[in-house]
């Protein structure tokens, strides 16, 4: 008794911490799963990428600008580049020149590789859909084991007490002088074995909860507790009367990895067509401006006096004569930054032409391998749907079979029940003795958690055919 009550204590005082846990339903599982999945985080960015691709291959249609500059610094007998002068001192320059260019035709090359993006965008969110949609079954599918452990283990600590309860009657009626004490001891040998039970149903709930929280993304140490609503067996449909045929129907027409297979095959037979593209001749126009500055141009100013130019070496009548000539002295004034770039610009426009020859047969090949990615694309939606149609007939067989295996644990339950009541009855008034009392016990609980096995199981599979047949997953 002082092991019971100390079990009791310890059952207890568990149960009322829990009550000051923070209550999880499974909307708030799921909606916390989906937050913190590393998985469906990368398949976040692999949308966000695609995303990128497209809104980059959008712009391929504008024109390509570049600029570019560089400045110099010269030293010794150089060039002038502005003025093509020799020139025997340091000096500046820069060059300053912007390019663009524009694709006029090129086989449709841009607008299959936007056609492409869009697709491979649309393909990368259905993978998202797809992974939440996996995430939620598999919460569901950890947050149906932790209830159907909890109620297990309810089962059995009524088990607990059951048994208490027999043996503090039996103690009474051996005091009595109308039991022998060997009575008791069948039902000491049933308190301890349910006492295990307690045990192990607690683990099984504990275990249950860690499984959760590893699908969750939840730290092992974190204290929570889940909400446990009255779930109701399945009745919107009957269960017998399901065809797999009808329920694959259902599930292909809004699947997301059917439907992102169909996309990824449209975008791999865009890429036999842009590995086309590169036999067919492409057409562009471009354009270009451009100046230079100097730091040693200078610019004719005002007159600032003159000087005298004698040359000698002319020859008149055979006599040596000296020429003497005034010439003018100007002064010459530095050419602004902004002034060299306007007098240097220069411009230009071209159109060019690339026509495709022979590439080692390269082109051809390309094309051949992109008609194999579509043939290996075909096979992979295929099996997608093989595996999809098998996995739906073996979960509309598992939920027949759920529903007959349910019907049956019930009908067990309910003649254990009421040979434990009988035999309950015949103990009290001593026809029975404890061996047929604890057998009949033992048997109504097997009984009992074996209909909760069957319970919990015929739901989940249920849940499984309506995820199939594209309903939202609740207990409600």
């Amino acid at each position: 008794m002082k092991k019971v009550t100390l079990a009791l204590f310890a059952f207890c005082v568990l149960f009322s911490q829990s009550n000051a846990q923070e209550v999880w339903s499974l909307e708030k599982c799921v909606q916390y799963a989906l937050e913190h999945s590393l998985t469906l985080r990368q398949s976040n960015l692999n949308a966000q990428q695609s995303n990128i691709i497209e809104s980059a291959n959008k712009q391929l249609r504008l024109p390509n600008v570049s600029g570019s500059t560089n400045y110099n610094l010269s030293f010794g007998r150089q060039i002038d580049p502005v003025t093509n002068d020799f020139i025997n001192q340091s000096f500046g320059n820069q060059n300053l020149s912007v390019s663009a260019g524009v694709t006029l035709f090129n086989g449709g090359r841009i607008s299959n590789q936007i056609r492409q993006a869009g697709l491979n965008r649309e393909a990368s969110l259905l993978d998202v859909e797809q992974m939440t949609n996996d995430i939620s079954l598999d919460v569901a599918s950890a947050y149906l084991q932790i209830l159907f452990a909890i109620e297990n283990l309810s089962n059995a600590q009524k088990s607990v007490d059951l048994v208490v309860s027999n043996l503090e009657q039996i103690d009474r009626m051996i005091s009595a002088g109308t039991r022998p004490r060997n009575d008791r001891l069948d039902l000491v040998a049933q308190q301890s074995q349910n006492e295990q039970l307690v045990v192990t149903a607690q683990n099984n709930v504990d275990i249950a909860y860690l499984n959760l929280k590893q699908i969750m993304q939840l730290d092992q140490d974190y204290e929570m507790q889940v909400e446990v609503p009255d779930i109701p067996l399945p009745t919107e449909y009957d269960v017998l009367a399901l065809s797999a045929s009808e329920v694959y129907d259902q599930a292909e027409a809004w699947q997301p990895q059917i439907r992102a297979g169909e996309i990824r095959k449209q975008s791999a037979e865009l890429d036999v067509e842009l590995a086309r593209t590169n036999m067919i001749p492409t057409l562009g126009i471009g354009g270009s401006l451009g100046s230079n500055y100097s730091s040693f141009t200078r610019r004719q100013g005002d007159l600032i006096g003159t000087e005298t130019i004698t040359q000698d070496g002319f020859m008149l009548n055979g006599e040596p004569l000296n020429v003497s000539f005034e010439q003018p002295i100007y002064a010459f004034d530095k050419v602004s930054y902004i002034d060299q770039l306007n007098q240097n610009l220069g411009y230009g426009f071209g159109i060019s032409l690339n026509v495709p020859i022979y590439n080692q047969g390269q082109s051809k090949a390309n094309v051949k391998l992109a008609e194999l990615d579509v043939a290996r694309t075909q096979i992979q939606n295929a099996q997608t749907k093989d595996l999809l149609k098998t996995d739906i007939q073996r979960a509309v067989a598992d939920v027949k079979a759920a529903k007959k295996q349910y019907d049956a644990a019930l009908r067990t339950a309910e003649a254990r029940r009421a040979v434990y009541q009988d035999t309950e009855k015949r103990f009290n008034l001593g026809v029975a003795n404890s061996f047929e009392f604890t057998t009949a016990q033992n048997n109504r609980d097997q009984a009992e958690v074996d209909l909760i096995i069957a319970k919990y199981d015929y739901i989940f599979r249920s849940k499984v055919v309506d995820y199939y047949q594209g309903k939202r997953i609740t207990l409600n």
